[in-house]
């Protein structure tokens, strides 16, 4: 399915032809109406400014907010289509696209949507002085930005420099007003707590620390929401998660603990769903630090790890070994393609003795130039989805090898801040585990990742590879669907034999929803942030 979705963008790249989008919802009705559905967030977010905000706190929330101009990018699904674009067309060269909006879309405030608010939201992450999360690399060619321009009230045209197969879904950001972020700091302005988007619900009020509390957005394009508000309280602590949903404070969970979910398997108050989750969590070298930069190093530190354990271990069994720097839903990732790196902590030794790290003075831990090697390995907090469990179970198996391993946490925002946001190379880490979710099928949204150029700068990991570089910067003109997709099996070749980061697992989630919710008609899908293909349609149920 996912295949000629693909197919079918590659088609109007190459010929040009218009495409409509999914024609809007049909006529729906509620089958109650009204109340206020509960759930959770780990921590405060980041910001609700849908163009600057990118972590797995925030856009849970930003996701019941905004819509995209097109669906498919990261956090909004794998469906390769439009949102609030109702058509598209490509001109034979490639280099000229054309969107028309859905007329008649209302922000929350009630004004309408026009292309000046496209061109405005494309334009400020731009010109923007922040680098804002991985969306700014999307909207250059080199360090040539993108044109857009509003020819009427709902025709936007996008000029490009060369033709970009990948072009529909880097563009798939949330839409905000024109003049929203007028005189306002990034990062700190109004808008990034009181936003004003086109999505079903707006915010009512954001307590720090406490909830933030959504309101049913009257002037929502698919319909009213059955749901007069969400509240999403704010709970660090996974078990007082559970028994928050036990006791009927919170109405779902989207990843229960698995060691928790026994309480609520057979409970006729709740309904269990196991789904595939679109995601990657591993270990992320900076690769600027000399002691990482032999691959041979890489190597043994991945074989020490026994991945399918820590499955076991961190996530209950619900999860995967993953063998890709790509995740599931890309056309080309297979479970059994790539290998090499089963659990062997003695060859991961005998691999070290070779480079020369070595326990040269007797005292349990190898040398490096003299001294102790130590590894600092950083996580994010406690309560932020499995991260700390992960890294405790990554320390214990590195030190089992004989190397010092000193485990730091950091909160969120700081994690952000220090690492996400900025692109340079001198990075406070020596190792992290991390991960992301629902980055979607196309593979050139992986390259932020990993490609380092000169107007972009390094990337997180600071792994530079000039033919992976190359490659990206390649598939990203070819027309054919699968020539570009060997070139893409190519990178994740290279990056299966240089490791500069670790693939670990992806998850199972278990998710769980009081009986007083009735999710049917919303579509649970795990592919989109919000984890609902129509958030209008949650509704309760009759008591």
């Amino acid at each position: 399915m996912k295949k000629y979705a693909l197919l079918f963008v590659v088609f109007v790249l190459l010929i040009g032809v218009n495409a409509t989008a999914t024609a809007q919802a049909d006529a729906f009705t509620c089958p109650n109406s009204g109340g206020t559905l509960i759930t959770f967030i780990a921590d405060n977010p980041v910001s609700l400014n849908g163009i600057y905000a990118n972590d797995g706190v925030s856009v849970s929330v930003l996701s019941w907010i905004f819509n995209p101009l097109t669906l498919g990018g990261e956090n909004w699904g794998s469906e390769i289509t439009g949102d609030l674009a109702e058509s598209w067309s490509v001109s034979d060269d490639g280099l000229t696209w054309t969107f028309n909006l859905r007329q008649g879309v209302m922000f929350s405030d009630g004004s309408e949507l026009t292309a000046e608010d496209v061109v405005y939201t494309f334009n400020t992450i731009q010109t923007s002085e922040e680098d804002i999360a991985p969306f700014r690399p999307r909207f250059y060619q080199g360090d040539q930005p993108i044109q857009f321009e509003a020819v009427d009230t709902y025709t936007v045209v996008a000029t490009l420099t060369s033709p970009n197969a990948s072009f529909f879904t880097d563009i798939s950001v949330p839409i905000i007003p024109a003049g929203s972020l007028d005189n306002q700091d990034l990062r700190t302005g109004d808008f990034n707590r009181m936003p004003i988007g086109t999505g079903p619900f707006r915010v009512a009020e954001w307590i720090t620390g406490e909830s933030i509390t959504l309101e049913a957005n009257e002037y929502y394009f698919r319909g009213r929401p059955c749901l007069d508000r969400v509240i999403f309280r704010i709970i660090p602590d996974e078990q007082a998660r559970v028994n928050a949903l036990l006791t009927g404070e919170i109405d779902f969970i989207v990843n229960v603990p698995g060691a928790s979910l026994a309480q609520f398997q057979n409970n006729p108050d709740f309904n269990v769903q196991v789904v595939d989750y679109d995601s990657l969590f591993a270990v992320f070298f900076n690769n600027a630090r000399e002691q990482f930069q032999d691959v041979r190093i890489r190597q043994a530190l991945m074989i020490a790890i026994d991945r399918q354990t820590l499955v076991d271990t961190v996530r209950q069994g619900f999860g995967h070994v993953h063998n890709s720097h790509f995740d599931l839903v890309v056309p080309f990732y297979s479970d059994d393609k790539l290998g090499g790196y089963d659990y062997d902590p003695e060859r991961a030794g005998q691999i070290l003795d070779e480079v020369g790290i070595t326990d040269s003075d007797g005292d349990g831990i190898r040398d490096l130039n003299g001294e102790p090697w130590v590894i600092n390995l950083l996580s994010f907090q406690e309560g932020f989805r499995d991260y700390f469990a992960f890294a405790t179970v990554v320390q214990a198996y590195w030190q089992d090898i004989g190397i010092q391993v000193e485990l730091e946490t950091r909160d969120l925002s700081t994690m952000i801040a220090q690492l996400y946001q900025e692109r340079v190379e001198d990075k406070p880490f020596d190792v992290m585990v991390s991960g992301w979710a629902q980055i979607g099928p196309e593979p050139n949204s992986y390259s932020n990742f990993y490609i380092t150029t000169p107007e972009l700068g390094p990337n997180l990991e600071n792994y530079n590879n000039p033919e992976v570089n190359a490659l990206f910067e390649q598939a990203r003109t070819i027309s054919d669907y699968d020539e570009r997709m060997a070139v893409y099996e190519q990178i994740e070749q290279i990056l299966w034999n240089d490791l500069p980061t670790l693939p670990i697992y992806r998850n199972q989630n278990p998710i769980v929803f009081s009986n007083r919710v009735n999710i049917e008609d919303a579509q649970l899908d795990s592919a989109l942030a919000s984890g609902f293909r129509h958030l209008e349609r949650l509704s309760l149920n009759a008591s």
